[in-house]
């Protein structure tokens, strides 16, 4: 079974949220281990200046790259990553788990993104939209797609 895990920068504080991923977690579990880690994002001012934000990007990176386990083939979420329907992203993850990498790992930047670094030595740059989200909304979506994912691989119904 395919271990999946999603490095969030951040902890789910909205009980909505909080139930939400609970429930996508279950079922995610019939077609891939799930782990998911929540590093602290580096608290930032009222008014960050570019070189603030750059510097706590840093800093989360390395929080970040602690969290990846040798052998991940890492998927880092971001708005310029490339784009793909459901249906693609279920037979990349299963062409991934057949090549002989240890897992995946879906990386989510805090309110600023992701630093450079990690972008850059990541496998997969993906975006689910040009469009902002809300960090917490995001995660429910990734997760929702990765269940979908593990439905379209099995022929499950959820996928319609």
């Amino acid at each position: 079974m395919l271990r999946i895990k999603i490095i969030a920068m951040g902890r789910l504080t909205e009980k909505p949220y909080i139930e939400m991923a609970s429930e996508f977690a279950k079922r995610i579990s019939k077609s891939y281990r799930l782990e998911i880690a929540e590093p602290k994002p580096v608290k930032l001012s009222d008014k960050p200046s570019p070189a603030e934000i750059s510097n706590a990007l840093a800093k989360e990176a390395e929080f970040i790259k602690e969290e990846i386990p040798a052998r991940s083939h890492v998927i880092a979420m971001c708005v310029e990553g490339k784009t793909m329907s459901s249906e693609k992203l279920s037979s990349y993850l299963s062409d991934v788990s057949v090549s002989g990498t240890g897992q995946i790992c879906f990386i989510i930047g805090s309110s600023y993104g992701l630093d450079e670094s990690i972008k850059s030595a990541s496998d997969l740059k993906l975006s689910v939209s040009p469009m902002t989200f809300p960090h917490e909304l995001f995660r429910i979506m990734l997760l929702e797609q990765i269940y979908r994912a593990g439905e379209i691989a099995s022929g499950g119904r959820y996928h319609k």
